[in-house]
């Protein structure tokens, strides 16, 4: 199972032809990458400060850019379209994402073409040129899951065909973009869950790490809302074949889905693809005496299972609810004389409900 958990950028440094130019440079980054769960977008942010090693920016002299990028995607996959937002304080909302519309052709074999565009206004703030700022976020979408490794190279030439930006005195004098490299955290190599009696076996493993921080481990009932089990910490730096396990003690009965969130410390992040298992647990529970007076037995096959109990009145006010282990007896001697609801949950959010007499 090959997976998109890396994508390198090249370090792309133009020198300028003049000192003019080169007193106005922007260093670019890509920073908080996430591949969608089911691999058809990627969103990710456009970063920006001055870049010191030739001076740092000239404040306040960009107006527009264009980020030209060629994407080597898997054959037959093809680029969507895309979404951005500019940022409030750096630029203005006049962004977007624009696909195919770019000369020369070439590149390896499917190459698509991509442009990043985005513009400032008067009054937005200047770049800092001491730390990286947000400039906007942008949203890739494809035509096909993307789920294993593919090329993407800024275009480093300063022209309209280049990644490159304009100022408020020349329009048409594109200036060069310096690009940094960076990586997403994790190859994964593979991601398997297996059942073990009423337990889930989850294990993967990775074949390269960079800057990784932890997996999350995440379970769904629906593939709609996910919940994390369990958190593993990563290697952080690895170049060998290394394995990864965790468990899911309490599975939900019926249909468990499972996915892997690979988190890097700047916190980047890539969904796995999902594995599927189904639980049939059936799990008995009986209460008695029933009408109770003094204490009421609560019998589960398995109590190991039980998270909390609670008892609820006819009105929906809980009179009790168990702290810390849960017990298998409960007083009812300070309870008046009524019918109650007795309600189990199970560590799997499973929750039973019991209807109990308690006399006087």
């Amino acid at each position: 199972m090959k997976l998109l958990l890396r994508c390198s950028l090249a370090v792309l440094i133009f020198l300028a032809v003049t000192d003019n130019v080169r007193s106005q440079a922007i260093l670019i980054n890509f920073t908080n990458r996430v591949v969608s769960a089911n691999g058809l977008s990627w969103t990710f942010d456009v970063e920006a400060k001055g870049d010191a090693q030739y001076g740092g920016l000239d404040n306040g002299s960009w107006i527009a850019y264009n980020i030209r990028l060629d994407l080597a995607l898997p054959a037959g996959v093809t680029l969507t379209g895309g979404s951005a937002s500019g940022s409030a304080t750096y630029a203005s909302a006049s962004s977007g994402v624009q696909v195919g519309v770019f000369v020369p052709d070439g590149g390896p074999a499917n190459t698509q073409k991509l442009g990043l565009t985005l513009e400032r206004a008067d009054n937005n703030a200047d770049i800092p040129n001491d730390v990286f700022v947000r400039l906007a976020t942008y949203t890739v979408n494809f035509s096909a899951p993307v789920l294993e490794t593919f090329a993407f190279t800024p275009r480093s030439n300063a022209d309209v065909f280049g990644s490159s930006w304009s100022n408020f005195a020349n329009e048409n004098l594109f200036r060069p973009f310096n690009f940094v490299q960076t990586a997403l955290p994790v190859k994964l190599v593979s991601f398997n869950a297996t059942k073990e009696g009423n337990t889930a076996q989850l294990a993967w493993k990775t074949s390269e790490e960079t800057n990784s921080d932890h997996f999350d481990v995440e379970r769904s009932a629906n593939g709609k809302t996910w919940e994390t089990i369990s958190k593993v910490s990563a290697k952080g730096e690895s170049s060998v074949l290394a394995s990864y396990t965790a468990l899911d003690a309490y599975p939900l009965n019926g249909a468990n889905l499972y996915r892997l969130r690979m988190v890097d410390v700047d916190g980047t992040s890539a969904y796995s693809k999902i594995q599927s298992l189904d639980f049939g647990i059936t799990t008995k529970i009986a209460m008695y005496p029933n009408p109770v007076s003094d204490e009421l037995s609560v019998k589960v096959d398995d109590f190991s299972r039980v998270s909390h109990i609670q008892i609820y009145d006819t009105n929906g006010l809980e009179v009790y609810k168990s702290v810390g282990a849960p017990s298998t007896t409960i007083n009812v001697k300070n309870l008046a004389a009524g019918i109650y609801v007795v309600k189990v949950a199970q560590k799997n959010n499973v929750v039973s409900s019991y209807k109990i007499l308690v006399a006087r």
